[in-house]
């Protein structure tokens, strides 16, 4: 395949959401999340697999607020995700920091009431670079999410 050529997103995010007993709800700036939710609850969001890449295995990196990316674990086709399955929700931890310094020595909030922003990408985890650098360009099946906006409301607000 030519090294210019785009193909098609190994994997998109399509949506974020908050886990509740009953299941999975869509987290929306209308409903916020509670700091015990924050505190305990991990948030979930879906893949939409390409069915057509089934063997490859996915790298994925997710954007808080606009910090410097955090790697998300690597999702191995067969083990992490079963084959053939079309969507499967992951999830991931807000950063467990009231206060702390991103990679570009920036001061951020994570947990902090207010509104909060994730972006998510995706992109085939290359067998010979195990470690190195990640490329989540086009032409190597990459996809970035649309910036998904939630709320964390202060205590006492919900």
């Amino acid at each position: 395949m030519p090294a210019n050529t785009v193909r098609e997103p190994v994997a998109k995010v399509t949506g974020i959401y908050r886990g509740k007993f009953s299941g999975l709800e869509p987290l929306t700036i209308d409903k916020p999340l509670s700091m015990e939710e924050v505190r305990r609850n991990p948030i979930f969001y879906e893949l939409d697999l390409n069915p057509e890449t089934g063997d490859e295995n996915l790298i994925i990196d997710l954007i808080y607020d606009n910090m410097a990316p955090i790697r998300l674990q690597d999702l191995y086709r067969g083990t992490d995700l079963p084959r053939g399955v079309r969507f499967w929700p992951d999830w991931f931890d807000i950063p467990p920091y009231e206060e702390m310094r991103d990679v570009d020595g920036r001061r951020v909030y994570p947990r902090a009431p207010g509104f909060h922003t994730v972006q998510i990408r995706t992109g085939v985890r290359k067998r010979a670079r195990m470690g190195g650098n990640r490329d989540f360009s086009p032409e190597m099946g990459g996809f970035s999410s649309p910036v998904f906006e939630f709320m964390i409301a202060g205590d006492g607000h919900v």
